[in-house]
């Protein structure tokens, strides 16, 4: 692949609010714009992604659910389709971080435990920093990217957010291998 670095390296830092409704299902978007520019087939080179959740919730245990309560954030190329969560098993998702909220359940009427601790917390992250052999974790052709917060039952009525940094550096890319990057982008929602 032809690139040729155009930038030292950059840090891209924000942060992305989350209110969840109470029908405890929500999902927000926001778009961070690289400046990049088109004409100079300029990409930006993404070589490792940080997101940390600010504030756990407390799951609600009036809410009835199927599964675990969660909140994922994840880091886009672009504007996934509407409805729809993205994860690392889409092209689209360059990096992704979820917290998973089991509570305690009484077997016998299957009511939530109000203990302390009330639940338990996994946790499933973007890699912080890519081992030394891999050059960058994906490329970003399109002058913006997306963050994408999520939530799953049981969080209702609850303000959160998260912190994420993106580091990478701008580079110019030849004319076939700038084309290849952006039809591929545009097509990884579909």
């Amino acid at each position: 692949m032809a690139l040729k670095t155009t930038s030292s390296p950059i840090a891209v830092s924000t942060s992305i609010p989350l209110t969840i409704p109470t029908d405890a299902q929500a999902s927000t978007l926001k778009t961070i714009d690289l400046q990049l520019n088109p004409l100079d087939n300029e990409v930006f080179v993404v070589t490792a992604v940080k997101i940390d959740f600010t504030d756990l919730p407390m799951p609600d245990a009036s809410v009835s659910r199927t599964g675990p309560s969660h909140l994922q954030v994840s880091v886009l190329k672009n504007q996934p389709p509407t409805g729809q969560v993205q994860s690392i098993a889409s092209s689209n998702c360059v990096a992704s971080a979820r917290l998973n909220f089991f509570m305690k359940v009484d077997t016998t009427t299957l009511a939530p435990v109000i203990d302390i601790p009330p639940y338990t917390v996994w946790e499933n992250t973007a890699m912080d920093t890519p081992p030394a052999s891999q050059d960058y974790l994906d490329i970003i052709a399109t002058d913006n990217f997306v963050l994408q917060f999520a939530c799953g039952d049981g969080l209702a009525n609850q303000q959160r957010s998260a912190d994420v940094r993106v580091y990478g550096y701008r580079a110019r890319a030849d004319s076939a291998t700038y084309a290849a990057l952006v039809q591929s982008e545009m097509l990884s929602n579909f």
